[in-house]
């Protein structure tokens, strides 16, 4: 009976709604709803083309990497807001397939490149958005590499910008001061980064 009330206490937990509403379920289906549930929201989180994190469920990992860089005291965090250069090319003049194996190499070399605490974040459309455990020269270093490597992979290429955590800053105003810095630098060098 102890486990039925543990599946009921997470099957409420994830509805929002009291345990004992689930109490008499039947271990099996309780256990079965509980996994169709989980699988659900794994796949809400989930950008279905990458198989990065959605922004949705991307920003409260940035909530708590803020709050981890806080708590330690070291202002260890930085975001870099990534933008794919030539997507709307390759869709245009390859068709929007090699566009898709285009953004699914770039998540690879992302994921590869990071170590697994990073949070990597499909923004929309050919944008993404990392938090890495890293003062700004160390996440300079990061993003350069990765961009290096894709870039040999694929012949293609992105922009990004860096911004690391001020104190008192939210994850909002991080992200938009990376997205500032990529288009400063878009504008300053003239050249991919």
């Amino acid at each position: 009976m102890a486990r039925v009330s543990r599946t009921a206490e997470l099957l409420a937990q994830l509805v929002g709604a009291e345990a004992s509403r689930f109490d008499g379920l039947e271990p099996a289906l309780a256990e079965d709803l509980l996994r169709r549930m989980s699988e659900l929201l794994a796949a809400a989180a989930t950008d279905e083309l990458t198989g990065l994190l959605r922004r949705g469920a991307g920003l409260p990992a940035l909530e708590r990497e803020l709050r981890r860089a806080e708590r330690q005291g070291d202002q260890r965090l930085t975001v870099a807001f990534l933008d794919l250069h030539s997507l709307k090319q390759v869709n245009d003049t390859e068709g929007h397939a090699a566009g898709d194996a285009l953004l699914r190499t770039l998540a690879e070399t992302l994921r590869q490149g990071l170590r697994a605490y990073d949070v990597i974040i499909r923004w929309g459309g050919d944008e993404f958005v990392l938090g890495l455990a890293a003062d700004f020269g160390q996440g300079e270093t990061i993003l350069t590499r990765l961009a290096e490597s894709f870039g040999a992979a694929t012949s293609h290429s992105f922009h990004f910008g860096l911004a690391q955590l001020q104190p008192g800053e939210t994850v909002a105003d991080l992200v938009a001061r990376a997205d500032a810095d990529l288009y400063a630098r878009r504008r300053g060098s003239g050249r991919d980064r």
